[in-house]
């Protein structure tokens, strides 16, 4: 716990518990707009269930998480028992070093079960270092290697293994070989190049969150990388197909027909302008987008995947037409913004990235930040049901008008009350992957999706169960920041309704398609045994720096941005649209071949006094990896699964109709606002859209997050 002197003053506004994500964009508003805002956080990092780490890091967390989680202790009724409500909200915690399969002799493996039995009853330091000695005493290379990183993975084998409560992860540790130490010294050794998200994301790129960035200039703090392509699993063929999401892709296309070509064309012509022709799908808008987008157009299977699946995804298996038709309509508006793709990737982890960013502003603006600040207990008067106060560590008791924080800091009163109220129970399986190389040949940045019901998560055994939920999967590379050039990480999520599965059972089988798992036969298959060779690094294009938002395109790049303050003209996306529908249309007729790429830009806009616009295509989009032939990546060299981690995490929250009898429980104090978890959609909309809804409650009629001045303003606030 940091030591903190007391706080020259202890009455706010508002004071917010956690950094999350929403927290802090409200903090943001809240400081920009006059008010004095206190920001506690009992963590030593920002994000909370966002949080980005380093591989050190990464591994303590989870340690803690899951040594807290099995611990059971009694709780006060006033008390924020954070820790513990933290560590419940994480289940089935588990992650494993794999054994490297190569051609090397001296990867001997060391059974530690003998060991542990003999001080099965000894206390923790004592079994520890008897299993630590044991690993020392087998290990050939131990009297030659004495680096502090060699130490370190030995020593963290060896509590790992003698820690009954980690579960799974301390079974797998019941024996151990060479190369199981190697990996993780050589993974300690870059801890630093590693930020692993634990909740992550991508920006659209003209989506509310990119829109808020800008006009509040926050942007400025942030750099990205566009997402290079999008994949969808294939059931009937067993693969993994790149789709066509853009109009270039369409063009370049060998995997659609002429016909398919002309359907999804006709289909996004409608899209962009959907909204003004309501008798085309008005009588679906309640019925699945999929239903609606297959009757209405007529698509095939392979157009319908990459409508539903490539461009309209948000996360909602679900979704009506009216929220799919939103959906991709973003999606088409964000296409051209930076460059031939729809998404943003920030660099160096996602949430906690963005979080810090907002927490910037809060601070410029007046607002007092302390992390790893514990927190003893709330104060309400019951009679009236107001929050009055909160009781930190030392025994300061700060007050504020209002009280925003995550559900881990409530105590356990409130906590009941939505407890209570939550009818339908949620959660979201993840998992973390290291891999030696791209499960995606040359491309380095990108998602993929395995659709609901396309998946066996039962091989040989009947009943055949199947994925009740979609499987996402983001590639990060060492451009994004997130990992050493020559590692991957790969990370893999879905909704879950219940606890009955872990999030092992719910994405073993998707993790299977994509990567060679060591041990496990039903994985790909490996490539053939080498000296643990390093993976090929990412390109030096991949690598190179990104650029601030807003920055002017390097001559000759090949992700040309535009500049953030320039409109998309939707009219013009409507006529270029038109323009490659014709050029479809002529090519049926001519039996002529079309340019990947319109020779021509569309006509610019000719209205009186108005300057032409610049076509939002141009004509220099990615290069190779977007209109790479939209194929198979099953013909590209399995990467190993070096590092995996798995962990389920709680997203439940209260819904209407409430359960009968939750009415006789105390209701939340009207001043204390309680954010919802973060949830499994692939953006961050809900969570932007939460922390404005949260902002007007609290500030009606104040203008959110408003431009900030430059520094030279006088009223800039610096």
């Amino acid at each position: 716990m940091a030591d903190t002197e007391a706080l020259d003053s202890t009455v706010f506004d508002a004071i917010l518990l956690g950094t999350g994500f929403t927290q802090t964009i409200v903090a943001a508003a809240l400081a920009r707009a006059g008010k004095t805002v206190l920001h506690l956080d009992e963590n030593d990092y920002y994000g909370g269930a966002s949080g980005a780490f380093g591989l050190r890091d990464l591994l303590k967390w989870a340690t803690k998480i899951a040594s807290t989680s099995s611990a059971e202790t009694e709780v006060n009724a006033d008390k924020i028992e954070f820790e513990r409500r933290v560590a419940k909200s994480y289940n089935n915690l588990e992650f494993q070093f794999h054994r490297v399969e190569t051609d090397s002799t001296d990867n001997t493996v060391i059974d530690l079960t003998t060991v542990l039995q003999a001080h099965k009853d000894a206390p923790a330091e004592v079994r520890i270092k008897a299993v630590e000695d044991h690993i020392t005493s087998a290990y050939t290379s131990a009297a030659t290697n004495s680096s502090k990183e060699f130490k370190e993975a030995i020593h963290s084998l060896a509590t790992w293994a003698s820690a009954p409560e980690l579960g799974a992860t301390a079974t797998q540790l019941q024996s151990v070989s060479f190369s199981q130490i190697q990996l993780l010294e050589e993974l300690l050794k870059n801890t630093r190049k590693y930020n692993f998200d634990l909740s992550p994301k991508l920006l659209y790129s003209r989506g509310p969150l990119t829109n808020l960035l800008i006009s509040s200039g926050i942007g400025k703090y942030l750099e990205f990388k566009l997402l290079e392509r999008t994949a969808v699993y294939e059931a009937l063929t067993d693969k993994v197909e790149m789709m066509p999401t853009s109009k270039e892709d369409v063009f370049v296309s060998k995997a659609l027909s002429l016909k398919e070509k002309r359907l999804l064309m006709k289909f996004l012509q409608f899209a962009v302008d959907y909204e003004n022709q309501k008798e085309v799908w008005e009588d679906y808008k309640n019925a699945p987008f999929s239903q609606f987008v297959q009757s209405a157009y007529g698509l095939t299977d392979k157009v319908l995947t990459a409508v539903v699946y490539a461009i309209g995804f948000d996360g909602n298996d679900y979704a009506t037409t009216t929220d799919g038709l939103k959906s991709v309509k973003v999606y088409l508006q964000s296409l051209g913004r930076y460059g031939n793709s729809a998404y943003l990737c920030p660099l160096y982890g996602v949430g906690s990235e963005l979080a810090q960013a907002f927490c910037r502003v809060s601070a410029v603006y007046g607002g007092i930040y302390m992390l790893q600040h514990g927190l003893d207990k709330h104060n309400v008067d019951k009679a009236a049901n107001k929050w009055e106060s909160v009781v930190d560590h030392t025994g300061q008791t700060l007050k504020a008008n209002q009280i925003i924080c995550s559900r881990e800091y409530l105590s356990k009163e409130m906590d009941e009350y939505i407890e209570a109220r939550t009818l339908n129970r949620n959660y979201v399986s993840h998992c973390i992957i290291v891999t030696d190389r791209s499960a995606f040949g040359e491309t380095t940045l990108c998602k993929t999706l395995f659709p609901m019901g396309s998946l066996i998560l039962n091989p040989g055994e009947t009943p055949v169960q199947k994925n009740k939920h979609t499987v996402s999967v983001l590639q990060m590379c060492g451009g994004t920041m997130s990992c050493p050039n020559d590692r991957y990480i790969l990370y893999v999520w879905a909704e879950s309704a219940n606890l009955k599965t872990d999030a092992k059972e719910d994405l073993t089988a998707a993790i299977r398609k994509l990567v060679h798992i060591p041990g496990d036969p039903l994985s790909l298959k490996a490539p053939a045994p080498t000296h643990a060779a390093p993976a090929a690094p990412a390109s030096a294009e991949d690598c190179k720096p990104a650029q601030h938002l807003g920055d002017a395109s390097a001559p000759g790049e090949d992700q040309p941005r535009m500049s953030l303050d320039q409109e998309l003209d939707m009219e013009q996306v409507r006529q270029e649209i038109l323009q490659a529908e014709k050029k479809l249309f002529e090519e049926s007729e001519n039996n002529t071949p079309v340019p990947s790429r319109p020779s021509t830009p569309a006509p610019p806009s000719t209205g009186s006094g108005t300057a032409p616009t610049k076509p939002i295509s141009r004509t220099a989009f990615q290069k190779s990896k977007s209109s790479a032939s939209l194929t198979s990546t099953q013909d590209s060299i399995a990467p190993n699964a070096l590092f995996t981690m798995f962990y389920k995490r709680t997203a439940s929250w209260p819904r209407v109709p409430y359960p009968i009898g939750s009415e006789d429980l105390k209701p939340l104090p009207e001043n204390l606002t309680v954010v919802r978890p973060m949830n499994h959609s692939l953006d961050f909309e809900a969570a932007t859209e939460e922390a404005r809804a949260i902002f007007e409650k609290l500030c009606p009629g104040e203008e959110f997050l408003p431009p900030t001045p430059e520094p030279e303003d006088h009223h800039s606030g610096f």
